[in-house]
């Protein structure tokens, strides 16, 4: 599967890709993401892309069958970035639960991982702050994981991507260092009442993205969604009508190798922060974000979440919008969902009906 990615225009003069420090340079001309790359995400069976779902309560358990489901995976030699989902100071299933932190940070090692370094920008405080009081910071020390907190990079570690068609009015800014990079990704599922209707592996992808740094062109211009920091990605984001649009967008700028959403509990009214809540009790995993991303929104409604879809999954705005960009599959036919037991099974049948 050819990833988006290659929407991005690689000129640094005229391609709106450009660096954010004056003394920012850029040694690798290669494209960000290749085909190779992009298959990785994947794993077809009869042309369809398998979504893992196992249902439990225990991560441990469930984190580790989910990625089995999906067939043999090899980090050996890799130092492995681990993106959480750590917006606010908020207990689950606002922000990552401990025991699937340290499922996943043991599941990468056991495949082979050399190190596992988390990787956050919060959007509700200071990074490490949020970390700290979620006692995360203690846990990262008992597994032996490293912290990354990316409000915390110079700004010459921060690349500017302007996708061409975007709706990203200055475009964003992404880590430099994970340009080639391994990344997994840990989402929750929820609603989401300031915007994108749904945070799932896509929305999550957000906390990747500065909230303040250069801005390329519009660096110079002065304004409200500009300060001494920067220019203001996050105010354009949750300004515009186009969020769920500018959120798929976001994606454009890296490729998870695995993907595992937590949804043993869920928001199905409010969120990110806050809200009603129910208990799915279901691990979720695959190579697809999109497809991902798809089989969580059909848990919501299985659950009874107050999202107002009325229309097909994939037309949805995040969805369709990453279909268009060709991060993931683009229809519910190229969904397969499976499971290992029973129960699993059945819960997937209803799913897929659903989708």
């Amino acid at each position: 599967m050819l990833g988006g990615a290659a929407l991005l225009n690689e000129s640094p003069e005229a391609d709106g890709i450009s660096d954010l420090s004056p003394d920012a340079t850029d040694d690798d001309p290669r494209e960000p993401l290749t085909e190779a790359a992009n298959e990785k995400q994947e794993i077809q069976e009869e042309n369809k892309t398998r979504v893992a779902i196992v249902k439990t309560a225990n991560r441990e358990d469930g984190i580790a069958r989910a990625a089995a489901l999906l067939g043999e995976m090899d980090f050996s030699g890799k130092n492995v970035y681990l993106k959480g989902s750590y917006n606010s100071p908020d207990p689950f299933p606002a922000t990552t639960h401990l025991d699937a932190l340290g499922a996943m940070a043991r599941m990468l090692r056991a495949k082979g991982a050399d190190g596992v370094t988390l990787i956050e920008r919060s959007g509700m405080g200071r990074t490490r702050d949020v970390l700290g009081k979620l006692n995360v910071l203690a846990a990262l020390n008992e597994l032996g994981v490293s912290f990354h907190p990316l409000d915390e990079l110079p700004p010459g570690e921060w690349r500017h991507f302007a996708p061409a068609g975007s709706h990203w009015p200055k475009g964003f800014a992404f880590p430099r260092f994970l340009r080639d990079s391994c990344v997994v990704q840990l989402c929750n599922l929820k609603t989401h009442r300031f915007g994108g209707v749904f945070s799932a592996s896509l929305k999550n992808s957000i906390g990747l993205i500065a909230k303040y740094a250069g801005g390329g062109s519009g660096s110079a211009e002065k304004g409200e969604n500009y300060s001494g920091r920067g220019w203001n990605y996050m105010k354009d984001l949750h300004d515009s009508p186009y969020q769920g649009q500018m959120i798929a967008e976001a994606n454009l700028a890296y490729a998870p190798e695995l993907i595992v959403m937590d949804a043993v509990e869920v928001f199905v009214e409010g969120g990110p922060e806050r809200g009603e809540t129910a208990s799915p009790e279901i691990i979720a995993a695959s190579r697809d974000r999109v497809a991902l991303d798809a089989v969580g929104l059909a848990i919501l409604l299985h659950v009874g979440a107050r999202i107002g879809i009325n229309e097909h999954v994939f037309e949805q705005d995040q969805l369709r919008r990453a279909a268009e960009l060709k991060l993931g599959v683009d229809s519910r036919e190229k969904i397969s969902v499976v499971s290992d037991d029973s129960a699993g099974r059945l819960l997937a049948s209803r799913l897929e009906s659903i989708l």
